[in-house]
Protein backbone atom coordinates (compact mmCIF):
# COMPACT_ATOMS: atom_id res chain seq x y z
CA UNK A 1 0.00 0.00 0.00
CA UNK A 2 0.78 3.35 -0.42
CA UNK A 3 2.86 5.36 2.43
CA UNK A 4 0.49 7.55 4.20
CA UNK A 5 -1.51 10.16 2.47
CA UNK A 6 0.98 12.33 0.39
CA UNK A 7 2.22 8.99 -0.76
CA UNK A 8 -0.98 8.09 -2.14
CA UNK A 9 -1.16 10.87 -3.48
CA UNK A 10 1.90 10.88 -6.26
CA UNK A 11 1.14 7.02 -6.51
CA UNK A 12 4.34 5.97 -4.45
CA UNK A 13 5.07 2.69 -3.07
CA UNK A 14 7.11 1.58 -0.52
CA UNK A 15 10.50 0.26 -1.04
CA UNK A 16 10.38 -3.03 -3.43
CA UNK A 17 6.85 -2.16 -5.06
CA UNK A 18 5.98 -0.48 -8.67
CA UNK A 19 4.67 3.16 -8.35
CA UNK A 20 2.12 4.52 -11.20
CA UNK A 21 4.89 6.71 -12.72
CA UNK A 22 7.68 3.55 -13.32
CA UNK A 23 4.31 1.37 -14.64
CA UNK A 24 2.98 3.27 -16.74
CA UNK A 25 7.23 4.34 -18.21
CA UNK A 26 7.84 1.09 -18.19
CA UNK A 27 4.27 -0.49 -20.07
CA UNK A 28 5.81 -1.40 -23.33
CA UNK A 29 8.14 -3.37 -21.44
CA UNK A 30 5.45 -5.16 -19.68
CA UNK A 31 3.36 -5.49 -23.22
CA UNK A 32 5.97 -6.64 -25.45
CA UNK A 33 6.96 -9.53 -23.03
CA UNK A 34 10.43 -7.61 -22.64
CA UNK A 35 10.32 -7.50 -18.96
CA UNK A 36 12.26 -9.56 -15.92
CA UNK A 37 10.55 -12.14 -14.28
CA UNK A 38 11.10 -10.38 -11.34
CA UNK A 39 9.49 -6.96 -12.27
CA UNK A 40 6.45 -9.22 -14.24
CA UNK A 41 5.57 -9.73 -10.49
CA UNK A 42 5.54 -6.32 -9.24
CA UNK A 43 4.24 -5.16 -12.22
CA UNK A 44 1.14 -7.09 -11.71
CA UNK A 45 0.93 -6.84 -8.14
CA UNK A 46 0.93 -3.29 -8.60
CA UNK A 47 -2.33 -3.75 -11.30
CA UNK A 48 -3.82 -5.93 -8.48
CA UNK A 49 -4.00 -2.72 -5.87
CA UNK A 50 -4.56 -0.09 -8.35
CA UNK A 51 -7.61 -0.40 -10.62
CA UNK A 52 -6.80 2.65 -13.01
CA UNK A 53 -3.07 1.07 -13.60
CA UNK A 54 -4.69 -1.87 -14.81
CA UNK A 55 -7.25 0.27 -16.81
CA UNK A 56 -4.36 1.69 -18.24
CA UNK A 57 -2.64 -1.37 -19.10
CA UNK A 58 -6.00 -2.99 -20.92
CA UNK A 59 -6.68 -0.20 -22.88
CA UNK A 60 -2.40 0.14 -23.76
CA UNK A 61 -2.42 -3.37 -25.07
CA UNK A 62 -5.63 -2.73 -26.54
CA UNK A 63 -4.51 -0.23 -28.32
CA UNK A 64 -0.65 -1.98 -29.32
CA UNK A 65 -2.93 -4.92 -30.93
CA UNK A 66 -5.42 -2.59 -32.48
CA UNK A 67 -1.69 -0.83 -34.18
CA UNK A 68 -0.42 -4.19 -35.65
CA UNK A 69 -3.43 -4.88 -37.73
CA UNK A 70 -3.59 -1.47 -39.67
CA UNK A 71 -2.77 -1.73 -42.58
CA UNK A 72 0.89 0.72 -43.09
CA UNK A 73 0.60 3.25 -45.33
CA UNK A 74 3.51 4.86 -47.07
CA UNK A 75 3.53 8.61 -46.64
CA UNK A 76 3.97 10.97 -49.85
CA UNK A 77 7.29 12.51 -51.02
CA UNK A 78 6.59 15.62 -50.25
CA UNK A 79 5.41 15.19 -46.63
CA UNK A 80 8.66 15.77 -44.94
CA UNK A 81 8.68 19.15 -47.14
CA UNK A 82 5.07 19.93 -46.27
CA UNK A 83 5.74 19.61 -42.71
CA UNK A 84 8.71 21.86 -42.57
CA UNK A 85 6.32 24.53 -44.72
CA UNK A 86 3.73 24.23 -41.97
CA UNK A 87 6.03 24.98 -39.00
CA UNK A 88 7.99 27.60 -40.16
CA UNK A 89 4.39 29.02 -41.88
CA UNK A 90 3.38 28.63 -37.80
CA UNK A 91 6.57 29.87 -36.33
CA UNK A 92 6.09 33.57 -38.66
CA UNK A 93 2.42 34.36 -37.71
Amino acid sequence: MATGFFGWFRGKRPDGEIDCTELKERCSEYVEQQMEAAQVVRFEKHMDDCPDCGTFVKTFRATVMTMRFLPRRTPSPDLKQRIRDRIASERDQ
